[in-house]
């Protein structure tokens, strides 16, 4: 009941790629008392939960998280600990909006509805300033959920990154998981001196990344939370 973790256009992991199930190894006890064989069912039925929330959760191996904010929303800290400030946004520019606390919300933790559930849209192309100022590996995490519409292509829009690099290309979220579902892109990316590198492509740094959502053809740009993390998917 997670996210799931979908592609980006310059993330390094295919969307279409199949999560395999892990494979189990039980190792039994030398002793076939009852005792014994109880135990083993029990931790033979915990493992799997385990390993399952492992590999559907990329957060659970969470680097030092810099920035995170509920967009169209207040503080909020979720189940990983990630303390989500208030939308810097607020009276500025766009609207925020809490219609989604209509919808439960599927592949998110129930804590962290609220990270879904809120946003900030804009009837033009808006975005976010978000500092960064040291060298390494980085990984944008955006946070989208479809709360309004309840069919697909009605609301298309792209993301890019320091006003050149395309990160999302036609996002269309009820097209993806539905509408009230939790939708998670992860843009990895690095600086080194004055460069932002993602994948093959690079562009001038100046201490601080912008975040755009592209006004398109179809409906308002929006976003629902973001955070970024120091570190990669992997680490």
């Amino acid at each position: 009941s997670f996210p799931q973790l979908s592609r980006a256009r310059f993330l390094h992991r295919e969307k279409k790629k199949k999560l395999r199930p892990a494979s189990i190894i039980v190792g039994y006890a030398s002793s076939s008392s009852e005792e014994d064989m109880r135990h083993l069912a029990v931790a033979s039925l915990f493992l799997p939960v385990f390993v399952l929330l492992r590999l559907c959760d990329p957060a659970l191996g969470l680097g030092e998280v810099i920035y995170a904010i509920n967009a169209g929303g207040e503080e909020h800290v979720d189940v990983h600990g990630i303390r989500y400030k208030r939308d810097p946004l607020f009276g500025k520019v766009g609207t925020a909006s809490d219609y989604g606390k209509l919808l439960v919300i599927g592949r998110a933790p129930r804590q962290d509805h609220i990270l879904y559930q809120t946003e900030r849209y804009h009837t033009a192309t808006f975005g976010y300033d978000i500092p960064v100022n040291k060298d390494g590996d980085y990984v944008l995490v955006l946070k989208f959920c479809e709360v309004y519409f309840d069919s697909p292509g009605r609301k298309v829009f792209d993301v890019v990154l320091n006003g050149q690099h395309t990160v999302v290309a036609d996002l269309d979220i009820h097209a993806r998981v539905g509408r009230g579902v939790a939708h998670d892109e992860y843009i990895a990316f690095s600086i080194k001196g004055n460069k932002l590198r993602i994948n093959d492509e690079e562009s001038t740094h100046d201490g601080k990344i912008k975040v755009e959502f592209i006004k398109g053809y179809r409906d308002n740009p929006k976003i629902n939370a973001i955070y970024v993390m120091r570190g990669t998917l992997d680490a």
